[in-house]
């Protein structure tokens, strides 16, 4: 990717955001859950794209800090673990002691940063780039102020104490009270308010105590490549019509073959994705997917969106071995016996992915004891993984997929109207296999940032584009 200079970019300020009232006693030790214990401590980055639009009151984006920090400070009392510091992967100490608030100045134009080849860092916390686990704050804000006027704000949240959902859940939540006290309100959307209820569904765990906030076991994903290869990152976008396109053929063999309702665009691009890395990598490399679920509406009761924490896990899915061995290359022939020959072998491929895929995640559902064994069985499962294959991990390290779709993180309108593209930095760490999956602002494409050695990168961009002329 093309860097900019870094004298392009000037910070102006930075302080501490405190909630507008001290966080009560008996909320000061806030519980981690089972499932919180095992995230490790490290920022998700979601950045919001505003161009320069002047609010219905006349002023500018960069009038409006004062505002910003302010309605953040309201809303950290709600949702007030962010504003403490975790200890011992246990508790979370609210200590009011606040988040990180940055000013930054871009000398240069906000779109500049919005093409494919240019980093994002930048607009990054330099503490967040450089530093792999969360010390202090739980969240860090990095408000961008670009020559032209447009804002990028930037939040990393640490994944011990939040999934997307509450990750989204808070950005809304702010946003709306921003909107809400620029017009002289001083109400909170209620339908945004949190609930804990994690630590009660999933009590934390004695044996995962660890002063660095990673509990002592080796489930966390593996951050480096130890060949040495060079690991690359690459954004990709489904479009709408062409998912759409996929979709409708998907579904009239799906139906034909088990009777099913339509694969979803997540469930389509999925499947592409993984069709092209398993052609694109070395034979057998990528016989299984892992794909983050949201356990919130699939418990028994359901839970509220707004439902504090890590309430996620994974649903993974192993290829045959006759399939994940095969590594033929797509390659569309003159015949037309020859092309028809290939579609057909296609089609069957992705809807067996789809079908196994949704098979999957769809026996992801129970009572919180159910969920609670499915995720430890998963944990359990990739840290004998680990330990059976530490020799050759990286050759066979699976596709780890997670889908930032439907979240509502375009909805967040902090007066200036909605986001013109939301995304995410998230390989600082460069780790290979990983995708990424976003909506596009549409709503009905999606956009995908890939991770993979650089070679595997190269083939998988040739077969995808390949894939994809067939439909």
């Amino acid at each position: 990717m093309a860097t900019m200079s870094i004298a392009a970019v000037e910070v102006i300020s930075k302080e501490t955001i405190k909630p507008t009232t001290p966080t009560p006693y008996q909320s000061r030790n806030f519980s981690l859950s089972l499932l919180d214990q095992y995230f490790p401590p490290v920022y998700v980055p979601i950045i919001l794209f505003y161009p320069a639009v002047a609010n219905s009151t006349g002023s500018k984006h960069h009038d409006d800090l004062d505002l910003l920090k302010r309605s953040l400070s309201e809303t950290l009392v709600h949702f007030y673990p962010m504003a403490g510091r975790t200890e011992d992967n246990m508790v979370v100490d609210g200590n009011d002691e606040g988040i990180d608030f940055i000013e930054v100045k871009i000398k240069g134009k906000m779109c500049d940063f919005m093409k494919p080849d240019v980093t994002l860092n930048l607009l990054l916390p330099s503490e967040v780039v450089s530093t792999k686990f969360v010390k202090d704050a739980q969240v860090i804000v990095q408000v961008n102020m670009f020559d032209c006027g447009g804002t990028a704000i930037c939040l990393c949240i640490s994944h011990k104490i939040a999934d997307l959902c509450t990750m989204s859940t808070f950005i809304r939540n702010w946003a709306g009270t921003t909107n809400t006290a620029r017009n002289g309100g001083a109400t909170t959307n209620q339908n945004l308010l949190p609930s804990f209820d994690s630590a009660s569904l999933f009590p934390p765990s004695e044996q995962l105590v660890s002063q660095v906030g990673v509990p002592p076991t080796s489930a966390s994903y593996p951050t480096e490549d130890s060949t040495g290869d060079k690991v690359v990152s690459k954004r990709f976008v489904f479009d709408a019509v062409k998912i759409t396109s996929v979709r409708e053929k998907l579904q009239v063999l799906m139906h034909d073959k088990y009777k099913c309702r339509r694969p979803t665009k997540v469930e389509v691009v999925t499947a592409l994705i993984w069709k092209a890395a398993i052609i694109s990598t070395p034979a057998g490399s990528l016989s299984a997917v892992h794909h983050a679920v949201n356990y919130r509406k699939r418990m028994d009761p359901p839970l509220l969106d707004v439902s504090f924490g890590n309430l996620c896990g994974l649903a993974t899915v192993v290829l045959p071995a006759t399939t994940a061995t095969k590594n033929t290359v797509l390659k569309t022939s003159s015949s037309i016996s020859s092309e028809i020959e290939v579609q057909d072998v296609l089609d069957d491929q992705l809807i067996e992915l789809v079908a196994q895929l949704r098979g999957e995640i769809n026996k992801v559902k129970g009572d919180n004891c159910c969920m609670e064994k499915m995720f430890l069985s998963c944990v359990s499962a990739y840290d004998d993984f680990l330990a059976k294959n530490s020799d050759v991990e990286v050759k066979t390290l699976p596709l780890l997929i997670t889908s930032w779709c439907k979240f509502g993180l375009y909805d967040a309108d902090f007066g200036w109207g909605k986001p013109i593209w939301v995304t995410t930095n998230p390989f600082i760490e460069p780790s290979k296999n990983i995708i990424f999956m976003n909506d596009t602002k549409c709503g009905e494409g999606i956009e995908m940032w890939a991770n993979f050695l650089e070679d595997d990168m190269v083939n998988f961009e040739l077969n995808l584009s390949e894939i994809l002329e067939l439909f």
